[in-house]
């Protein structure tokens, strides 16, 4: 290999080099913080929540005699406070008796009384469980 050969195979190298250098440094860098899902850009997985699902599955922990409290755990995992709004608006308010924690109506004469998610909550879970959610969930008295 002659000198002129060396000389054009060593700037080539430095040119290609040089604009693999440039491309990196000015391409345009795809923002993955923050998000619809992922807000503070933190980088938790976004994961959908569909509010019907989660108040049904709610329901469905809450309305035998018996509560299911990591079922309620589970449904309410990837719920943020936002979303929790719409799981309250979606699960409405049911037929509930506060005092046997379930909708067994003892004076079937005297329909129950139709209560909201948050009263659910409060009567169905520990206190301590209960306070765990409160932190989460502001609306939560």
């Amino acid at each position: 290999m002659d000198a002129k050969t060396k000389k054009i195979i060593i700037a080539t190298t430095g040119v290609i080099a040089a604009g693999t250098i440039l491309y990196f440094v000015l391409r345009k860098k795809t923002d993955n913080s923050g998000g619809e899902c992922d807000p503070t850009g933190n980088g938790q997985n976004c994961i959908q929540v569909n509010p019907s699902v989660v108040a049904d599955s709610l329901y469905n922990a809450m309305k035998e005699s018996g509560t299911d409290e990591e079922a309620i755990l589970l449904a309410l995992k990837n719920v943020n406070a936002i979303m929790f709004d719409q799981v309250i608006k979606e699960f409405g308010k049911q037929s509930y008796n506060k005092y046997l924690g379930n909708q067994i109506n003892l004076t079937p004469w005297d329909p129950l009384p139709l209560e909201p998610l948050p009263v659910w909550l409060k009567s169905e879970l520990t206190t301590s469980e209960y306070n765990k959610l409160k932190l989460k969930y502001p609306q939560l008295t």
